[in-house]
């Protein structure tokens, strides 16, 4: 079996897709916040990207068992921090540096002469 150093990873996204990424997110905060808005429409569109409040509290509690409140609760919290991080890892992936081709082949060469 191969060690971990010789596997090669593939990441989630191609090289492509991060480009896109890049070329539509980076700098580009209102469109993060703007489609947070889309999925999550009752956040608060001010707050900084991770850090919003729960602002759904109109849900009717006193009609529902329980164990109808504690799951609610709970599926309505996996769902807020998933959109949550998906938005983030966006924000950050446009935020990745972009080595150039020559950029590529200097640290190339200069990775086999080490």
């Amino acid at each position: 079996m191969p060690d971990n150093n010789t596997q090669r990873r593939e990441m989630r996204f191609t090289e492509e897709e991060l480009q896109f990424i890049k070329g539509v997110f980076k700098g580009n905060e209102k469109l993060l916040k703007l489609l947070r808005k889309v999925f999550l429409p009752e956040y608060d569109p001010l707050a900084p990207i991770g850090q919003t409040v729960d602002l759904w509290t109109a849900i009717p509690f006193k009609q529902m068992t329980p164990e109808q409140a504690y799951i609610h609760m709970l599926a309505r919290q996996d769902l807020i921090q998933h959109v949550e991080s998906q938005l983030l890892q966006i924000q950050i992936l446009s935020n990745l540096p972009t080595e150039t081709e020559d950029e590529r082949k200097a640290r190339l060469k200069k990775d086999s002469t080490q």
